[in-house]
């Protein structure tokens, strides 16, 4: 797993696919979690960009895209159990998945 922002945020990169999700620091700063708005699929995106947002007690935390790339998958679980986000950051509470778009520079390894 590789973090970035601070720590707040993980991904994992396996083939051309990257998963995002968020880590404890993150819903240490925003407090109880309130709401969530997803990306949708098939969304293009540029490294930087703001992809979703999590709305919590004290802030709403804006989730960055790692990489340039399409949304592939959400995860569309976390509208019904949005718990299911700090209950199981690092599984089941991931937040969505992008394919690496073509030639963005980053042909590495995949890590686990």
């Amino acid at each position: 797993m590789n973090e970035y922002d601070d720590g707040k945020i993980w991904y994992r990169k396996k083939g051309g696919v990257v998963t995002v999700g968020l880590t404890e620091k993150a819903f240490e700063e925003m407090g109880g979690l309130q709401g969530i708005n997803l990306p949708v699929e098939g969304d293009d995106f540029s490294q930087d960009d703001v992809v979703c947002e999590i709305e919590g007690d004290r802030q709403t935390f804006e989730v960055i895209s790692p990489i340039d790339g399409g949304v592939i998958g959400v995860n569309e679980a976390l509208n019904d159990d949005l718990e299911l986000l700090q209950s199981d950051p690092l599984d089941e509470g991931w937040l969505f998945k992008m394919r690496v778009a073509k030639e963005s520079g980053d042909e590495s390894d995949d890590e686990e």
